[in-house]
């Protein structure tokens, strides 16, 4: 019997954990503003019902919530007879705090109620605090990846440090150096000091750092340079000036931004900003992460590509079509192979036309996919508008195995063909993967009856097919009588 010889796991090269970290700080960065995103979507309509100084809003409705059904009469009675005072328009019309006093004076529980809607009245209003709170928040997430960049930096190129070092007449004192247990501990602290110093500084500090030590560019990954630099100024006047225009932000945004501001006027922050701030600084902060992967980890460049790929894809499921193509025409340019650069082009053409830009129609009508996998020729006769040839490209590709059940429910570029009867027609009949990330809404279909069951059914068995609520029509499908699928969905 022959002895086996133990396996020893391979120690990764110290490009490949540098590698490992700048993808893990970029995700954390990218998963952080995608939150705020989601978390200020969903925030917005429930501000905004607070906001609301109506009978209707929800601070209203905590405040009725104590009175009994005769008192809200009452007040409700106030608020009709102000709205038709108000239709009036008199300029001697009373307000709405008077109308309703005179309507409840009288009662025990009035001048309670009063005051609680007086103090109600005068708060500020949520919205901008929430907006300019999550416009910081924004840039904090920024900031938190930019000093881990220049830590890692320190770290792979350690005569950056050695010069830093020589720069100042000490680096440690004769108590540290005693305190400290190593040379690492020492390179620790010294990293740790140089990025503190770098994050006290300003953006265009910043900047020249990036620029200087290693060549890389701020405005090469924003979608719109001056718009990145005015979100940094306001960022910095919400914190230390109120939000308003300060003499520093007048002198460092473009004058398109300046222009009609004056020193101390209030610079709004709506839903719109936040979105677009939010969206500005996801592109920025992770091509520059990838940018400085690429830059310092040469032989990792292929990782890098794949990890800009799969940022690329997701935001254009997101339609976030500005982002796309800016992601995608760096990917270009960092192109390790023709897949690689077809894929970034095919992903911005999309995402330029879900904009409106009718020059994509001529660039595409030129590409040659003759010698091209039938994924490009897909591609193409998409983006043409080429329903019927796109459709029995898919329906081969997919009995071929090149297509798969997430590419066709997901892939943005088959939108043009979602909705056609022969689109349906195949999705209706693939079975769902398991571990599909959309689990929550499959049904379990039984291959001899064709009854329709929840995940949770005792009646679900092993061999029972998988389908989405998109696959199948509730309303004509056998469905279980024990769990009802159409309660659910």
């Amino acid at each position: 019997m022959s002895q086996e010889t133990p396996s020893v796991e391979s120690t990764p090269a110290p490009a490949q954990v540098f590698a490992a970290h700048i993808s893990q700080m970029a995700d954390a960065f990218w998963w952080h503003i995608d939150a705020l995103l989601e978390v200020t979507d969903v925030s917005i309509p429930e501000i905004e019902k607070l906001d609301s100084v109506d009978e209707y809003s929800s601070t209203f409705s905590n405040m009725m919530s104590s009175l009994n059904q005769g008192s809200i009469e009452k007040v409700g009675k106030a608020f009709s007879k102000f709205e038709s005072i108000a239709e009036k328009g008199s300029e001697n019309a009373p307000g709405l705090l008077e109308v309703i006093w005179d309507e409840v004076k009288s009662e025990t529980w009035g001048p309670a109620f009063m005051m609680r809607l007086h103090e109600t009245l005068r708060r500020p209003p949520r919205m901008p605090i929430f907006l300019q709170s999550t416009t910081v928040s924004a840039v904090s997430n920024f900031e938190v990846l930019f000093s881990g960049l220049v830590a890692e930096y320190y770290s792979v190129t350690p005569q950056a440090l050695e010069a830093a070092s020589r720069e100042k007449e000490k680096e440690f004192s004769l108590k540290e150096l005693k305190e400290m247990d190593s040379l690492a501990d020492a390179i620790e602290i010294a990293i740790r000091r140089r990025v503190d110093e770098l994050m006290f500084g300003s953006f265009n500090e910043w900047r020249k750092f990036f620029a200087d030590k290693m060549n890389l560019k701020f405005d090469d990954y924003a979608i719109d340079w001056e718009f990145l630099q005015e979100v940094f100024q306001r960022r910095h006047v919400i914190v230390h000036n109120g939000g308003r225009a300060s003499r520093r932000y007048l002198q460092n945004v473009a004058p398109k931004y300046s222009a009609n501001v004056t020193e101390g006027d209030s610079l709004p922050v709506d839903h719109e900003y936040v979105a677009r701030a939010a969206n500005e600084l996801l592109t920025f902060g992770y091509l520059l992460a990838i940018a400085t992967g690429v830059k310092l980890a040469k032989g990792e460049i292929d990782f890098f590509n794949s990890k800009l790929h799969r940022f690329t894809y997701r935001n254009l499921v997101k339609s976030r079509y500005k982002i796309v193509e800016k992601c995608a025409a760096f990917g270009e340019s960092i192109a390790q192979d023709m897949d690689d650069e077809l894929t970034c082009r095919v992903n911005k053409w999309i995402a330029r036309q879900r904009m409106g830009d009718g020059a994509v129609h001529s660039e595409v009508e030129d590409w040659d996919t003759r010698a091209l996998s039938s994924r490009y020729k897909l591609a193409k006769h998409c983006l043409m508008g080429d329903n019927e040839a796109a459709m029995a490209l898919v329906e081969s590709l997919y009995s071929d195995g090149e297509l798969g059940f997430e590419d066709i429910i997901e892939w943005p570029l088959l939108q043009p063909l979602r909705g056609t009867d022969s689109y349906v027609a195949l999705t209706r009949r693939m079975e769902v993967p398991e571990g599909w990330h959309l689990s929550n809404v499959i049904l379990y279909e039984n291959p001899k009856t064709g009854t329709l069951h929840l995940r949770k059914c005792p009646s679900v068995r092993s061999d029972f097919r998988r389908k989405t609520t998109d696959q199948v029509d509730l309303e004509s499908a056998s469905l279980c009588k024990r769990c009802n699928p159409s309660i659910a969905h």
